[in-house]
């Protein structure tokens, strides 16, 4: 999950995952009923010989409900992963043995995508413009997912639309689509060591940079960034590369998205503006906000002069982080929002398939 705006490609929940334990049920409803121990039933059925791939039992389960009810899967629970279906969304959710989600997935998208330069497996699910989870579909997931959806093998294709890169510093693996690299794509922590060098890395940024990250979360973010290639360290400081982000570095060089510059995008994209400071961002493509030229700049400026991190401000400002009250705070990304409390609890919601002003009005009325 990103934080909108900046573009920053951070599971947001990955802190929250880590005291929320998934919450069995289906959907934000079943969610919000496992939360007081009401959870769905977990089967690990077995597959039958001669069934069909799972797209064709989905397609079948689809036109079946057109005429009567809506395909419905059971949570499926394997050594690492807990598939949860949606089955009013028709999507999985996938949570690793740590309790982290690692995205949705829709029923149509159960398939097989392999690269084959290397050889490697994804469970992919595109959500529109700009969206998309995706995961490495290991031996185990594969399995467990065929048996989620009762059938006998996952249909399998060439990976195309998609490539799939490796950080130099690290080692760390990620997914982009194919026209999309200035968003970064999506981390792919595939083992322990993964996981470790990616905390090591966050690390590095809260402890080398105290005047620019105040927080862990930050800490993640710049992590992710450098990752996916859009973040650079000097001794000094962190720099974001403007190819991506919305807020310039100061450097003179042009933001560009879909073949036209930023400037170009507000003359027609909807304007807001902070009444507290004054600084106006746009909103692209009805999720992402973003700043341009002299505003991005001296928005920069003002947050170095008050020893703010202008990540974190940027968020704030612009709602993607709410401090709703005293104890709780409600963290906006791209396929989806996490309002976590002080006491470490938290309640993901699915706001994937919903607009900035619409999340924007969600969040009001929490």
């Amino acid at each position: 999950m990103s934080i909108n705006g900046i573009g920053v490609g951070y599971p947001t929940w990955r802190e929250a995952g880590k005291t929320q334990k998934n919450q069995a049920g289906t959907g934000f409803a079943g969610r919000m009923a496992g939360a007081a121990g009401n959870g769905s039933p977990v089967r690990n059925r077995q597959r039958t010989t001669g069934q069909t791939s799972a797209l064709e039992a989905y397609q079948a389960s689809a036109a079946y409900g057109a005429r009567s009810v809506k395909p419905a899967y059971d949570t499926y629970e394997s050594e690492n992963y807990r598939i949860v279906p949606d089955n009013e969304a028709g999507c999985f959710d996938i949570y690793n043995k740590q309790g982290e989600r690692l995205g949705a997935f829709d029923y149509s998208d159960c398939k097989v995508r392999q690269d084959s330069q290397t050889g490697k497996q994804f469970l992919i699910s595109e959500h529109g413009t700009m969206s998309y989870d995706a995961v490495v579909m290991d031996e185990e997931l594969k399995e467990a997912m065929q048996n989620a959806m009762g059938v006998e093998t996952l249909e399998t294709e060439e990976l195309s639309g998609f490539t799939l890169k490796t950080h130099s510093g690290t080692g760390i693996q990620y997914l982009v689509r194919d026209g999309e690299e200035g968003r970064g794509g999506k981390v792919l922590l595939q083992s322990d060591a993964d996981r470790e060098k990616y905390e090591a890395l966050a690390e590095t940024y809260f402890n080398q940079y105290p005047n620019q990250i105040h927080d862990k979360n930050a800490a993640y973010i710049w992590a992710d960034l450098e990752i996916k290639g859009l973040a650079r360290r000097t001794e000094e400081r962190v720099i974001s590369t403007d190819y991506h982000s919305g807020i310039g570095n100061g450097g003179g060089l042009t933001t560009w998205y879909k073949g036209r510059t930023l400037e170009e995008w507000a003359k027609t994209d909807p304007k807001y503006t902070d009444k507290a400071t004054g600084f106006s961002w746009y909103v692209r493509d009805g999720k992402h906000p973003y700043m341009k030229g002299e505003d991005a700049e001296k928005f920069k400026k003002m947050c170095e002069e008050t020893g703010e991190s202008w990540l974190k401000k940027f968020a704030e400002m612009t709602g993607t982080i709410q401090h709703l009250n005293d104890n709780t705070t409600a963290y906006v990304g791209t396929n989806g929002t996490v309002v976590k409390s002080k006491d470490g609890k938290a309640l993901e919601i699915d706001t994937s398939s919903m607009t900035y002003d619409m999340i924007m009005n969600l969040l009001k009325n929490l």
